[in-house]
C-alpha cells in the first residue's frame, strides 16, 4: 500500500518542514569527480550550482554519521535525481526552471522584508551513471546508421545545467539508498544526503537466456557503448543476427546494413511488427526491408548460440534443426523496468517501482519516474506519458524550498496545486529506417470478433502507401497507416473520443480533408435536441 496516495493535511505539513532545510551548501571538492570520464565531449565532471549560506546545519540529516572518505557531511540536502536520461535530465531542468519561477514570484511579495525570510530553492543534483548526460536513447538508430553524429542527440547543453544551477555527476553509480536518514552512497564512496528522491533509472535491455548467451559477440542496442561495438562489426563487413522483429530490431539491422554489415532478423512471429502492424503493412515493410538488404526469419525459435572453441559466438542454432551462421548476435527482445536499486531499499516494487498518481513511491520524500516506474499495473514506455510523468513531479517537488520560516500554511495548500498523472490511450507513430508507420486501437481480432468488424482499405501502390481503418457500430476502433500518416492524429483522435463516423464514413479514409466533422457535430446536436424534444413531449402528454 502507498504511503502517500492520499495525504492528510498534518502529513503535508510535515513533508514540507522536512524540505525547509537551512544549511549551507559545501564546494564540490575533489573527491566529487573520481571515476568521470576526462574524454566526454559533454560533461565529464561535477557542476557547482549557486553557493547559498543559512544560519543552521540540518542536522536531522547529518548527525549521527562518521565523516569518512568522500564523505561531506556539510552538502546541502536537496533534490538528487537517479538517472539522466531522457526522464531524469527533462526533470532536473524541467524543476529548476519551474523553482527559479516559484521563488521570484513569493520573493517578490517579501520586498519589505528581512532576507532572511527569502525562500532559497533545493539545489539539484542529477547523478548520470553513463559519462554522456541526458541524451535522446531514440536517436541511437540514426546514430548507428551514420546518419547523425552522437554530439546531436543531447537533449540540453552544458550550459543549460549551468546557468540553471544544477550539479550534474556523471559516470558514477548509486550503490545505496538509505531511506531512514535519507542518503545515499555513490559507487566512489561518497556520501550524499537528500531532501528528496527521485529515481529515474529506466529501463534494462531484457536477456533471452538462451545456452551460450554470455559468449563474446552477443550484445544488446541500449547505450552509447553498444553503438560503438555494433558500429565495429559493420565497418569490418561482420555477418550479424537480431533475435527480434520489433522496432529496436529493424531499426539496428537497417542501421547496421547501411553501415557495411550482412544482416538477417530473427522473428518468432509470421511478420514483423506484428503487434502494431497488420499483415498487409508489415508484407510492405518486409519487401522495403530485403531492398535495403536485410533478411528476414520468420516464424523462426532459437534453440542456442552457437559458439567456437574460444567463446566467440559463430552462429544461431534454430528449434528446426539449422544453425544460421553469424559472427555477432544482437538481442532486440524488449526492455525491462530497472528495478534492482529500488528492490535493493526496500521499495514496493512489482513489475516496475510502484507509484501513485503524484509519483510518490513507497517510501516518504522517494519518487520515481519513466520507464522503471508501474503504476495501477501499468508500464510505460512511450516519450509521451514519461513526459507527462515528468511535468505531474514537477508539479509536487517545485515549492520544495530552503526558508528560515516556517509556513505552514502554505504547506497545506500545496496538494491543490499537484497535476496528478493520468494515463491516456496512445498511437504508436514510428519511423522504421526512414519509413513512416502509424498504428493506433484495436487492429487484431479473434475470429470471433472479426465477424462485426468492418474494414476501410485506401491502397496507392505506386507510391507505397497503405490505409486501414478497422470499424465496429460506425466508429473506428483501430487504424494502421503505412507510407502516408500525416492523419494519424486525426484517426487517433476519433477512436479515442468514440465518434460515430456514420455522415462521413464513405469520404473517412481518404483523410480529414474530405470528413466535414462540423457537419457530424451539428447532426449529433439535432439528434440530441429532437431527442430531447421528444422527451419532453411525453413528458407533458403523461401530464395531462
Amino acid at each position: 500500500m502507498l504511503l502517500h496516495t492520499s495525504k492528510t493535511a498534518a502529513n503535508l505539513v510535515a513533508d514540507t518542514e522536512s524540505t525547509k532545510r537551512s544549511v549551507s551548501l559545501a564546494a564540490i571538492n575533489p573527491a566529487d569527480i573520481r571515476g568521470m570520464s576526462q574524454s566526454d565531449t559533454h560533461q565529464s565532471s561535477a557542476y557547482k550550482p549557486s553557493t547559498h549560506k543559512s544560519d543552521t546545519d540540518n542536522a536531522n540529516s547529518t548527525q549521527g554519521h562518521k565523516t569518512k572518505q568522500g564523505h561531506d557531511k556539510n552538502n546541502s540536502a536537496g533534490v538528487i535525481i537517479i538517472g539522466a536520461g531522457m526522464a531524469g535530465s527533462r526533470f532536473a531542468i524541467e524543476l529548476a526552471r519551474a523553482q527559479q519561477q516559484s521563488i521570484q514570484e513569493k520573493n517578490a511579495h517579501l520586498s519589505g522584508m528581512q532576507m532572511t525570510d527569502a525562500y532559497v530553492p533545493l539545489p539539484i543534483t542529477l547523478i548520470s551513471k553513463e559519462p554522456q548526460v541526458g541524451y535522446n536513447r531514440i536517436m541511437l538508430s540514426p546514430v548507428l546508421s551514420g546518419e547523425t553524429a552522437f554530439e546531436d542527440t543531447y537533449l540540453y547543453d552544458k550550459a543549460d545545467y549551468e546557468a540553471l544551477g544544477i550539479t550534474v555527476l556523471a559516470g558514477l553509480s548509486v550503490d545505496t539508498i538509505n531511506t531512514e536518514q535519507q542518503y545515499i552512497r555513490l559507487d566512489n564512496g561518497q556520501v550524499r544526503h537528500y531532501a528528496k528522491l527521485v529515481i529515474a533509472t529506466g529501463s534494462i535491455a531484457r536477456i533471452l537466456p538462451f545456452p551460450n548467451h554470455t559468449a563474446k559477440g552477443v550484445h544488446v542496442f541500449r547505450e552509447v557503448a553498444d553503438v560503438t561495438a555494433l558500429t565495429n562489426y559493420a565497418h569490418q563487413n561482420k555477418t550479424g543476427l537480431v533475435i527480434g522483429g520489433g522496432v529496436l530490431g529493424l531499426e539496428a539491422a537497417c542501421a547496421m546494413a547501411a553501415q557495411g554489415a550482412s544482416m538477417t532478423v530473427v522473428h518468432t512471429g509470421d511478420y514483423v511488427l506484428n503487434r502494431q502492424l497488420d499483415l498487409p503493412a508489415a508484407q510492405l515493410l518486409q519487401d522495403e526491408l530485403g531492398h535495403r538488404g536485410v533478411s528476414l526469419e520468420l516464424s523462426a525459435h532459437t534453440e542456442a548460440i552457437a559458439i567456437n572453441d574460444k567463446n566467440e559466438v559463430c552462429g544461431l542454432v534454430l528449434k528446426d534443426g539449422r544453425t544460421l551462421p553469424a559472427d555477432f548476435i544482437v538481442m532486440a527482445v524488449g526492455v525491462m523496468p530497472n528495478t534492482s536499486l529500488a528492490t535493493a531499499s526496500g521499495l514496493n516494487v512489482g513489475h516496475g517501482i510502484v507509484v501513485d498518481d503524484c509519483m510518490h513511491t513507497s517510501c516518504p520524500h522517494v519518487y520515481a519516474i519513466g520507464e522503471c516506474v508501474e503504476l495501477d499495473g501499468e508500464l510505460f514506455g512511450m516519450v509521451a506519458p514519461v513526459n507527462q510523468q515528468v511535468d505531474t513531479l514537477v508539479t509536487v517537488l517545485k515549492e520544495a524550498v530552503i526558508s528560515s520560516a516556517t509556513r505552514a500554511g502554505d504547506a497545506t495548500s500545496l496538494q491543490a496545486h499537484w497535476q496528478p498523472f493520468i494515463s491516456k490511450p496512445l498511437s504508436l507513430k514510428l519511423k522504421i529506417s526512414g519509413v513512416a508507420v502509424f498504428s493506433a486501437g484495436q487492429i487484431a481480432f479473434s475470429d470471433t470478433e472479426a465477424e462485426s468488424i468492418e474494414t476501410l482499405v485506401y491502397r496507392q501502390p505506386a507510391l507505397n502507401h497503405y490505409h486501414c481503418l478497422y470499424v465496429k457500430d460506425n466508429k473506428v476502433i483501430g487504424a494502421v497507416l503505412y507510407g502516408d500518416v500525416h492523419d494519424g492524429s486525426f484517426y487517433s483522435q476519433l477512436i479515442t473520443d468514440s465518434v460515430d463516423i456514420s455522415l462521413i464514413k464513405d469520404d473517412l479514409i481518404f483523410g480529414s480533408a474530405y470528413c466535414d466533422l462540423d457537419a457530424q457535430a451539428m447532426s449529433d446536436t439535432t439528434t440530441d435536441r429532437l431527442s430531447d424534444e421528444v422527451e419532453v413531449t411525453e413528458l407533458m402528454e403523461e401530464a395531462s
